[in-house]
C-alpha cells in the first residue's frame, strides 16, 4: 500500500473522500424519489458510520425542504419558460441538476439548472457564478461553450441556471459502449481534438479535473468537445457534506497527484493524465485501473504501472503506445509539457520531432525494433510442432554462423505472426539472448516478398538511419546500399 509523506493527512484525504462518494451516490438516489436505509451506513463503511448517517439525514433534510417531501417530476419543466427560453425535454441529470433541451426562437441551448438545497452550502452561490463566468471567455470549437448563468425569482422558488451550447451526438462512453474498442486513427482524432480543447481551457487558468468519456462528446461529423467546463470544479462542491475531503472529480480519471499533501499545487498536467487514462481506455476497451472498490482505485493508481496499452491490443502502433504511456506517468515532470504539445504530437503523428526522439530512445534501450509481435495469448498454439522444429532448425544454425533469412507465406490470418510469437517466447524462455528482425507485407498487386525485408529494416534502424547504418555494416558490398534503400531486400532475396 502507498505510504505517503504525511500519513496521517492523507488518510484522512482518503476517508473523507470515500464518504463524498458514498453520500453522492444516495443524493442521486434521493433525486430519482428513493428512499436509503439507514442502516445502509453501517454496512457501507463502519468506519465512517457516524459522518455517513450525519450526511445522509443531512440530504433528506434538504430534500424535504426542496420538494415538500416528494421527488420532482422528471418532466416537471417541460413547457417552462427560463428567461427567454422555453423548456423542451429534459437531456439528462447529474449530481448537480438536471440539463434540459430548451430553443429561444430558432436556436436551441441546453440548460443546466442547479439542485436548490446546494444554494444552502456557504459561499456556493458566488463560486458558481465565478467558474461559469470564467467559462464564459473560453471560446474554441473543441469545447462546449458557456453562454450565461441567471436567476430567477418567484414567490414558489428560486432557480439558478448556466445557459449552454447545445450539442448534439454522443458521449466517448456511449462510443466505447457502441464499439468495445476504438479504432486508432479515430483514438488519434479525439486525443488531438480534446488536447485542442484542454490547451484553451488551460490558457484561460482553469484546470478541468473532470475529464472523462462521459465529459467529451462527439457529433456524427466528428466534431469532438470537452463538456463541463465552469461545472467540473464544482462536483466537489456539490458532494462534500463533511469539511475533510478535498477531491475535486471522478476517481477512476484523476491523478497521483491529486491525492498527494492534500491535493495541493495540481496543474493542468492533470487533465493530461486523464487524458491518457481516457485514450488508454478506447483503444483497449479497459480502463487499466480496472477496479470498483475506492481504496483498490487508489491504490493502484499511485503505486501501480499499467500495462502498456499495446499489450491489451496489439494492433496499436509504437508511437501511439509510447503516446499514451508518457501520459499516464505518475510524476508530472514525465508527462507532456502542456496539452498544446500533445495536440501538435498527435497531429504530426511518427513525422513529429517528439517521435523521431522517442523512436530512437526506444531502440537504443531495447535493442529491438519498434514493431514488436504481440499476439493475445488466450489459447495455446497447437499442431505447429513441425514448423516450430524447422524454426529451430535454422536458429541453431546461424547461432554458429551460418546466417539464415525465413520467409513465411500463407493466407491471412492463418497464424503466421502467431507461430513466430511462440518461437521467439520459447527461445526467451530458454534463456537464449538475441536480436531479429522482423516483418510482413501485406496482400496485394504491387506486394513482393521483399517488402517484409523492407519493414523490417526500416523499423529496426529508421528510415533516416537506414541506408548509413547498413553502409556501416556492409562496408565491402557497397552495391547492396544504394541511394534507395528500397531494392535492398531484392538483393538479399
Amino acid at each position: 500500500m502507498f505510504i505517503p509523506e504525511e500519513a496521517g493527512e492523507e488518510v484522512e484525504i482518503e476517508r473523507g473522500a470515500e464518504a463524498e462518494r458514498l453520500i453522492a451516490g444516495w443524493r442521486e438516489r434521493i433525486g430519482r424519489g428513493e428512499r436509503i436505509d439507514p442502516a445502509e451506513t453501517e454496512r457501507a463503511d463502519p468506519e465512517l458510520a457516524a459522518r455517513l448517517r450525519e450526511g445522509l439525514a443531512t440530504l433528506e433534510r434538504l430534500e424535504r425542504a426542496f420538494a415538500g417531501g416528494t421527488a420532482p417530476s422528471p418532466d416537471s419543466l417541460v413547457g417552462s419558460v427560463l428567461g427567454p427560453y422555453r423548456v423542451l425535454a429534459r437531456l439528462g441529470s447529474g449530481g448537480m441538476g438536471d440539463v434540459w433541451l430548451a430553443e429561444d426562437g430558432d436556436s436551441r441551448v441546453a440548460i443546466k439548472v442547479l439542485r436548490p438545497h446546494l444554494l444552502e452550502r456557504p459561499g456556493f452561490l458566488a463560486r458558481f457564478r465565478r467558474e461559469a463566468e470564467v467559462g464564459t471567455r473560453i471560446r474554441h470549437a473543441n469545447v462546449v461553450a458557456t453562454y450565461c448563468c441567471d436567476s430567477l425569482l418567484s414567490r414558489e422558488s428560486r432557480s439558478d441556471f448556466l445557459v449552454m451550447e447545445y450539442v448534439e451526438g454522443q458521449t466517448l462512453r456511449s462510443l466505447l459502449a457502441e464499439l468495445d474498442r476504438v479504432p486508432e486513427e479515430l483514438c488519434r482524432h479525439i486525443g488531438r481534438e480534446v488536447a485542442r480543447g484542454l490547451a484553451a481551457i488551460h490558457a484561460a487558468g482553469v484546470v478541468h479535473r473532470d475529464l472523462k468519456p462521459e465529459n467529451v462528446i462527439v457529433t456524427k461529423d466528428h466534431v469532438v468537445k470537452v463538456m463541463d467546463l465552469g461545472v467540473a470544479l464544482l462536483v466537489d462542491e456539490a458532494a462534500r457534506l463533511s469539511q475533510t475531503g478535498v477531491f475535486v472529480g471522478s476517481i477512476h480519471y484523476a491523478a497521483p497527484e491529486q491525492f498527494r499533501r492534500g491535493g495541493r499545487n495540481v496543474d493542468a498536467r492533470a487533465d493530461l493524465h486523464a487524458l491518457g487514462l481516457v485514450l488508454y481506455e478506447l483503444s483497449t476497451g479497459t480502463h487499466p485501473y480496472p477496479a470498483e472498490d475506492f481504496h483498490d482505485v487508489l491504490r493502484r493508481l499511485i503505486e501501480e504501472q499499467p500495462r502498456r496499452a499495446a499489450e491489451v491490443n496489439p494492433q496499436l502502433s509504437p508511437f501511439f503506445e509510447e503516446l499514451v504511456h508518457k501520459l499516464l506517468a505518475k510524476d508530472p515532470d514525465d508527462r507532456f509539457a502542456s496539452a498544446a504539445e500533445v495536440a501538435q504530437v498527435l497531429e504530426e503523428g511518427e513525422k513529429s520531432a517528439w517521435w523521431s526522439r522517442r523512436a530512437l530512445e526506444v531502440r537504443a534501450e531495447t535493442s529491438r525494433p519498434l514493431r514488436r509481435i504481440r499476439i493475445p495469448r488466450e489459447t495455446a498454439l497447437y499442431g505447429r510442432n513441425t514448423e516450430l522444429a524447422r524454426l529451430r532448425a535454422v536458429f541453431d544454425r546461424a547461432t554458429v554462423g551460418d546466417g539464415q533469412v525465413v520467409l513465411i507465406e500463407g493466407e491471412a490470418g492463418i497464424g503466421k505472426s502467431r507461430l513466430i510469437d511462440e518461437f521467439v517466447g520459447l527461445l526467451h524462455q530458454q534463456g537464449h539472448d538475441f536480436n531479429f528482425l522482423f516483418g510482413g507485407n501485406a496482400p496485394g498487386g504491387a506486394a513482393t516478398a521483399s517488402g517484409a525485408f523492407t519493414t523490417a529494416y526500416r523499423e529496426q534502424f529508421g528510415d533516416e538511419g537506414l541506408a548509413t547504418t547498413l553502409a556501416a555494416y556492409l562496408p565491402q558490398t557497397p552495391i547492396l546500399v544504394p541511394g534507395r534503400a528500397g531494392p535492398l531486400p531484392c538483393r538479399l532475396s
